[in-house]
Order: structure tokens, then C-alpha cells, then sequence
């Protein structure tokens, strides 16, 4: 298991940036959820160092997750002096629920070093389409705020252009987990699913 910093202690909130997008998933809510499970590793999430389950608990139709998580990315020289050099881990917390009786799966993350500099709160939430009960609506929402004084600006528009890049590399890497678990390459007579895909609703 990852050995992870302890929790800074968090500085008072500054207002940040905020910054949030809606995606389709043309796949169904029960094969999207199954395939959250297993999202790591793909191709598109080699920045993932490693993933742990901290807690798990089901309550009736409800489960609740906490898992810690530690990733890398490379960094700008001009903010690497600030957090020690290159290559330096982020450890990250996603608590999750997933509830079946409104077909909703929600997910809580956030950075837990480093935050002083950056601190990325996110909420995802996962849910059966009003215009097709076949599709999955995923709505991402973010908080980007900086207690560096005098760079807060620079630094937080930094970081609403990762997480866009970010986001955009996890949803590839989902769609292509789903297409592992549960599409097949066609063959000759052999008649397939329709392949899953995401459509971007707005930002």
C-alpha cells in the first residue's frame, strides 16, 4: 500500500476557479458503474501510481467507498520548485456512493499534499439519461483554488487547463474499459453490440 503523507491542515478557502462540463456515455448505468470499478489501469491513466481501498461499507441500497490514490504528472518548471522537483507523488481521496434506487453514482475527490499550492476538489455523478435510459450522463464539476501568494492566479488557471486535459483522458480511459469488459471485435457472421462512445454536452 502507498505510504501517504499526512492530511495538511486546510487553509482558509479563497474563492478559486470553478469549472464544470457534461458528457454522454452511450452505454448503460449498470455497465458504466461496473467498469468505475476497474477503470485503473488503461491507457490513458499511466499518471496512476496506485490504488487502495481505505473503507467500504453498504448500507440498504446504498455503498460507500473511500479510496487513496497517488499519481504524477509532470509539471511546469516554474511549479516544480515548488513542491520539491519533478516526479513528486499527489495523493488523492475519492469517497464514492453509488445508490441503486436512483441509479446515481457520485464521487467526491481530492488532493490531500500539496494543497497550499493546488487544491482540486471534484464531484462526479453518474446517471441513467432522461433522454435514453440505454445512455449514462456523467456531470463533472471542479473547485480550483491557490493560497500562493502572488502566483494564485497563474497557478489556478494552470490548473483548470490540466483538469480539462485531465478529464478528457479519463473519460477516453473509461469508454475504453468498457469496451474491454463488455464489447468483442466483430467477426465475419458474428453480429456485435454497438461500440460506446461519449458525446460532449456542454462545458
Amino acid at each position: 500500500m502507498a505510504s501517504a503523507p499526512q492530511e495538511e491542515k486546510k487553509e482558509e478557502k479563497i474563492p478559486g476557479r470553478f469549472y464544470s462540463c457534461e458528457t454522454v456515455l452511450k452505454s448503460t448505468w449498470e455497465c458504466v458503474v461496473h467498469a468505475l470499478w476497474r477503470r485503473y489501469p488503461n491507457p490513458y491513466s499511466k499518471h496512476v501510481l496506485s490504488e487502495d481501498v481505505v473503507s467500504r461499507r453498504s448500507e440498504k441500497n446504498i455503498l460507500r467507498s473511500k479510496r487513496l490514490l497517488s499519481k504524477t504528472n509532470k509539471a511546469p518548471k516554474w511549479i516544480e520548485k515548488f513542491i520539491g522537483g519533478a516526479g513528486q507523488a499527489a495523493f488523492v481521496i475519492e469517497e464514492s456512493i453509488v445508490d441503486s434506487s436512483t441509479r446515481t453514482f457520485t464521487t467526491h475527490t481530492r488532493n490531500i499534499n500539496f494543497t497550499k499550492l493546488l487544491s482540486i476538489e471534484e464531484k462526479c455523478t453518474y446517471y441513467t439519461c432522461p433522454e435514453d435510459n440505454s445512455w449514462t450522463c456523467c456531470r463533472k464539476q471542479a473547485w480550483i483554488r491557490s493560497g500562493l501568494m502572488g502566483l494564485s492566479r497563474a497557478v489556478e488557471k494552470f490548473g483548470v487547463e490540466r483538469y480539462k486535459k485531465n478529464a478528457k483522458k479519463a473519460e477516453a480511459g473509461l469508454v475504453t474499459v468498457i469496451e474491454r469488459l463488455f464489447y468483442v471485435p466483430s467477426f465475419s457472421d458474428t453480429p456485435t453490440k454497438p461500440r460506446p462512445h461519449s458525446v460532449s454536452a456542454h462545458n
